[in-house]
């Protein structure tokens, strides 16, 4: 049996257009998602944060002289939803620390307590810190900090923010 041109030609149509339908791959849409090292919580002017990072480090020999380091992401649900570039706050405290609890407060202005927004892809805001209040314990792990209380101020916006964040001494 022999098949015409015509016939032939539609069968490889066919075939071919088959394949192509077929190898179609669909993927589900990205979710996406949020770093969290979970290393604590930070409450951003009633709203909580996902956090990134919570660090230590000695600046002396003797290990009485601290600085903490601690990075939130500052985008809301619908910025982490449509991926948006990323914008997290940047918290640094300076402390003589070398027991096992202490309670410290900053006045506004003070330099051993810094606020940096930093918003990608190269940019940075300044944030005030109008005074604070925090507790610092260690135990033979790490080191934890209970932001009490933190007023922070950009211009003419001033926000209420607190926090818990664990310092993992082990790294």
């Amino acid at each position: 049996m022999t098949m015409s041109p015509f016939r032939l030609s539609l069968l490889a149509m066919s075939a071919l257009a088959t394949l192509l339908f077929q190898g179609c791959t669909r993927f589900a849409p990205f979710e996406g998602y949020a770093y969290d090292c979970e290393c604590g919580t930070m409450t951003w002017d009633g709203r909580e944060l996902g956090m990134r990072m919570a660090e230590a480090e000695p600046l002396n020999a003797d290990s009485t002289l601290w600085r903490y380091h601690v990075i939130a992401d500052l985008r809301d649900a619908e910025e982490l939803e449509a991926r948006a570039e990323p914008r997290d706050i940047v918290l640094t405290v300076t402390a003589a620390f070398g027991g096992t609890l202490a309670t410290l407060a900053f006045d506004e202005g003070d330099a051993g307590f810094t606020l940096n927004e930093v918003d990608s892809p190269a940019g940075s805001v300044n944030w005030t810190m109008g005074g604070a209040n925090l507790d610092l314990s260690a135990d033979g792990a790490g080191h934890t900090m209970v932001l009490n209380s933190l007023v922070a101020k950009r211009g003419q916006q001033q926000l209420e923010v607190s926090g818990l964040f664990t310092f993992d001494l082990a790294d």
